[in-house]
């Protein structure tokens, strides 16, 4: 197939970059005549002759639209594909812009989303295209060898780490604090380390919170690190208590450690990647609940075995790249011959 792939940057370095560029790669490995292209040379590409293009998130299909693309006789059948939930394209204070992502949703031939929950969702906002669940998958290298259990290499103090792009609000790191000073005193060779970008407004109102409960020892912020897998290699668990994501793609690549992570209940699309009680644990999402499901785990290795082994073979099943790839395949493929 010739296949158009359309991001309007590559170069903000943000998941979602890479995420294009795997799968435009990873399309072209299976011999597919696959272009990845930017918003400069949108133009001179929709001239092109395509089996189908896909237009990579919102910004993407309202500009194919306001090229007059869904307008042209014959044009190429167009597939959206969404990174994050349906919900986070719209910002209230965007009224007209929301209407323009709403109008250009109903132009696509097909929608893919990340996770099952995100079918409805996005039906409701563009009756039209059909929707199909294809999830994500890492590129994180596996880590048996190393770290069979979860528990391995041993540490002076055993950690539950929150790998996160940023400490932001919607990725809800407060709650995780609040949590663990509920337990900090009775497990005191546990720690907490925050992964991410930590100069956001809201990573100063996390540390006052720190300052506030007497934690400074036991949480640290850790900033933005290249070596994930030393930190994931180090951890107990994952805790990951965010609010709003199209994929929450940490928990895929905790699972090639075999560690298991505790999410809460109003996480969209949780309860694709974290089975509650075989990968790992999902509590209601206020400050004692969560607790409760980090003491499961800390005061239970044997539970974290299991869990971390259950995340680890579920997530190689059902994420890994040949099958992720295989469903864009089949999904590809339809689409352009029912056009």
């Amino acid at each position: 197939m010739r296949i158009a792939v359309y991001k309007d940057n590559l170069s903000t370095g943000r998941g979602a970059d890479r995420a294009v560029r795997n799968f435009a790669a990873g399309l072209a490995e299976r011999g597919h005549d696959v272009a990845l292209f930017e918003k400069a040379d949108l133009a001179a590409r929709l001239g092109e002759k395509w089996d189908v293009i896909v237009a990579t998130g919102s910004n993407e299909i309202v500009d194919l639209e306001d090229a007059g693309y869904f307008a042209r006789p014959g044009h190429a059948p167009v597939v959206l594909q969404l990174h994050l939930a349906p919900r986070g394209f719209f910002k209230w204070k965007h009224p007209f812009r929301n209407r323009r992502i709403r109008r250009a949703f109903n132009l696509a031939d097909a929608a893919q989303v990340l996770c099952g929950s995100y079918e409805s969702e996005f039906s409701r906002m563009a009756p039209h295209p059909r929707v199909v669940t294809i999830g994500n998958y890492t590129e994180m290298p596996a880590a048996r060898e190393t770290c069979p259990t979860g528990d391995a290499p041993a540490t002076d103090r055993s950690i539950i780490l929150y790998p996160a792009a940023a400490i932001t609000k919607v990725k809800n790191q407060a709650l995780l604090i609040r949590a663990f000073a509920l337990l900090a005193a009775d497990f005191p060779d546990w720690r907490v380390r925050l992964l991410g970008r930590d100069d956001t407004a809201y990573a100063s109102t996390c540390r006052r919170l720190v300052r506030k409960l007497k934690l400074e020892d036991r949480i640290e912020f850790v900033g933005f690190t290249r070596d994930l897998a030393a930190e994931y290699s180090r951890a107990k668990f994952v805790a990951f208590p965010s609010t709003l994501e199209g994929f929450p793609l940490a928990i895929l690549e905790a699972a090639r450690f075999s560690l298991c992570s505790v999410g809460q209940r109003t996480l969209a699309g949780a309860e694709d990647i974290i089975q509650n009680g075989r990968t790992g644990l999902i509590t209601e999402p206020c400050a004692s609940a969560y607790a409760d499901g980090l003491r499961r785990l800390m005061v239970d290795p044997e539970l974290r075995r299991r869990l971390g082994e259950g995340a680890r073979d579920f997530c190689a099943e059902r994420y890994s790249r040949e099958e992720i790839l295989s469903q864009w395949e089949r999904l590809l493929r339809r689409t352009a011959c029912q056009r």
